[in-house]
């Protein structure tokens, strides 16, 4: 056994738990369970449902003990843990954070405020000490779920009771899984990844203008979020009532075949195929692998091509709809797109097309958003949910243009949402304090007698709809 003084060297794989006790904590811990480490990592998961049950503390001590080993900045050390599982004050965390609500412990992760904080060498320990923890709970049989989203975090520091000189990071959810996902997220590939040297690949855009974008990009960048998951793209209630009410307006009944364009998600491509279950459905996007992705979440499946470079027959479609997709192409692209879609559309056939208004509220929202440090970049552009990739609201007269340039003609119009919806504002505001969210509601019932003025959906509405006419 190494001496107390000097410090003994980091413990090997077969070090036991006493050799540990020995090497600085003074707290024993039970004999570990047998646990391969490529297995650990290969098998961890981010964990979203828990069993409603308490965590033995010899287990979360385990897990903290596994924390305290990672590396920190010039060994400081300089990190600090609270293990939250009074479920009273658990609760209070939940009101500032909805991801604080969902397990019987938080590992609320702190580091010093003036501690290594450049290069973000703070942050950077704490992520150690946060994975470490993350995958000792996963050999222990527990699941964690990484929380960055706190609200508040100088309220949670103070809900905890930790001083001033400590700065809360982020926080660990810990219990017994409810559920787990049998496989891991597809990984982007290792040679996309990796360079020897120096960098040899096209960067994603980190800008949100979709002119920043060429269409190979967005396509890469689209394929990999779909393949992922989207766990961050679920259709929101105002948004689903804005398309029912599209629908009820001017969805088309009886029988034909229906085309839906850069669908993406597939989200609002299943809502169509349920309501016009009379038409065949099919589907053109940027990549096979998005194409086949959304065709399964048809009942029949659809068909899929992909745009531009095998894309479906000339008059082949009754209907073809493009719902929140022209904001997210460069703006050179758009018509491009608008002229395949006459040309897929059968003489008298119907283009349905959907934007977000730049005359709407949207930008201000958006605006404020990001002032108050909300979520930003590319992956939150999400307006509406579940759009993916750079996003800028469009101007009324310019995407009329589009299609009158080529000759179509718009039949009509429907504007929706001049105002946040109530739904939308309980919970753009969630996280807010108490009195904050009052306020945001009382504004938010308030606008609701606004949007009643005649005429003002139609001009101010934030989703705007068009029937066009070949």
């Amino acid at each position: 056994m190494p001496p107390a003084d000097p410090p003994p060297p980091e413990p090997s794989a077969e070090s036991s738990p006493a050799d540990r006790t020995a090497a600085g904590d003074d707290r024993p811990l039970a004999e570990l369970p047998p646990a391969g480490f490529w297995d650990t990592l290969y098998g961890r998961r981010s964990i979203r449902r828990f069993l409603d049950e308490p965590v033995p503390r010899d287990l979360i001590d385990q897990v903290l003990h596994a924390g305290i080993w990672a590396p920190s900045s010039c060994n400081y050390q300089m990190w600090d843990v609270v293990a939250v599982d009074d479920p009273a004050l658990g609760e209070r965390l939940g009101r500032l954070s909805t991801q604080l609500a969902n397990a019987p412990v938080n590992l609320v992760v702190s580091y010093g405020r003036d501690f290594s904080t450049e290069g973000w060498a703070n942050i950077q320990s704490a992520s150690a000490m946060i994975q470490n923890m993350s995958l000792a709970a996963h050999a222990l049989g527990l699941g964690t779920f990484w929380i960055t989203q706190l609200g508040d975090a100088e309220e949670v520091r103070e809900l905890v009771g930790l001083p001033r000189d400590r700065v809360v990071i982020a926080a660990l959810a810990l219990g017994f899984p409810k559920s787990a996902p049998k496989s891991a997220p597809p990984r982007r590939p290792l040679t996309q990844v990796t360079h020897y040297n120096r960098y040899a690949g096209t960067a994603i855009p980190s800008s949100v203008d979709p002119a920043d974008w060429t269409p190979e990009l967005l396509a890469i960048y689209q394929r990999a979020r779909v393949l992922n998951g989207l766990r961050h793209n679920k259709p929101r209630p105002w948004e689903v009532r804005a398309l029912e009410q599209f629908l009820d307006a001017f969805a088309p009944e009886g029988e034909g075949r229906w085309l839906d364009v850069l669908p993406c998600t597939g989200i609002v491509t299943e809502l169509l195929s349920r309501r016009a279950k009379g038409y065949t459905f099919d589907v053109v996007e940027r990549t096979p692998e998005v194409a086949e992705f959304v065709a399964k979440r048809t009942r029949p499946r659809a068909g899929v091509h992909v745009w531009p470079d095998s894309v479906p027959p000339e008059a082949s479609y009754d209907v073809i709809s493009c719902l929140f997709r022209l904001e997210g192409l460069a703006p050179a692209d758009r018509p491009k797109l608008v002229a395949d879609m006459k040309r897929w559309l059968r003489p008298g056939g119907r283009i349905l097309v959907g934007y977000t208004s730049r005359r709407s509220f949207h930008l201000l929202t958006e605006s404020l958003r990001r002032r108050r440090g909300g979520p930003g970049g590319v992956e939150y552009v999400l307006a509406p949910d579940p759009n993916i990739g750079p996003f800028e609201a469009l101007g009324p007269h310019e995407v009329e243009a589009l299609f009158t340039g080529v000759g179509l003609r718009v039949e009509q119009r429907l504007g929706l949402q001049a105002v946040p919806q109530r739904e939308e504002i309980e919970f753009r505001t969630r996280n807010f304090g108490g009195g904050k969210r009052r306020v945001a509601r009382l504004l938010g019932r308030a606008l609701g007698w606004v949007e009643r003025l005649p005429g003002m959906e139609r001009r101010r509405g934030r989703f705007q709809f068009l029937s066009v006419r070949g």
